[in-house]
């Protein structure tokens, strides 16, 4: 569950609707290494290298 300041990176091909929007590759990783944000952990984002 997202809340206030939290952001849920997710897959493509993830099965949970976000809406959100598409992001390269190296956009994510930039997100990734910012507080408040984590990979989804039901898909393939929890593969996505972290810095």
């Amino acid at each position: 569950m997202s809340g206030p300041g939290r952001r849920v990176i997710h897959h493509e091909s993830c099965w949970i609707p976000t809406g959100g929007a598409d992001l390269t590759l190296d956009q994510v990783l930039r997100e990734l290494a910012r507080p408040g944000s984590e990979a989804c952990a039901a898909c393939e984002a929890r593969h996505l290298p972290r810095s």
